[in-house]
């Protein structure tokens, strides 16, 4: 009977974590559909060489947050707020709201190549009628 119930269990599970999956991909697709767009206007408003450098600014901006911040958990309004100081002081003049577009669009680049990498999916759980142990316990 507990067979039977770890069996369901897993599939269950296995279950909710493919709706998660599709929602999650769902949500990024229309995340970058909407920064895609934010994009193209902005690029019109300032021209696309200049929107360039402040993207890759931006980036390596985030980048150097992000390495800062690697060890600290929930640490997202501190990041936010030293990204947008960061970068006014790189590039003044800048609005809230174009702070907060190229912060996304950064964030949302990486989103896609973490999703993109497969490097975030679960690892198959151990199976011990198919799989071996990496570490073999000796009985005494």
């Amino acid at each position: 009977m507990e067979t039977l119930q770890n069996g369901v269990m897993q599939i269950l599970v296995q279950a909710v974590l493919s709706v998660l999956g599709i929602v999650c991909t769902y949500l990024i697709t229309m995340l970058v559909s909407y920064l895609t767009k934010k994009k193209e206007a902005l690029i019109k408003q300032i021209g696309s060489d200049q929107y360039n450098i402040i993207y890759n600014t931006a980036k390596s901006i985030f980048y150097a947050v992000e390495q800062q911040y690697k060890l600290i958990p929930a640490a997202g309004d501190d990041k936010k707020k030293l990204f947008n100081e960061m970068l006014l002081k790189r590039i003044p003049g800048l609005k809230e709201e174009d702070l907060d577009h190229f912060r996304e669009a950064v964030v949302g680049e990486i989103n896609m190549q973490l999703k993109q990498s497969d490097l975030l999916t679960p690892a198959p759980t151990f199976d011990p009628n198919i799989d071996e142990a990496d570490v073999k316990i000796k009985e005494l």
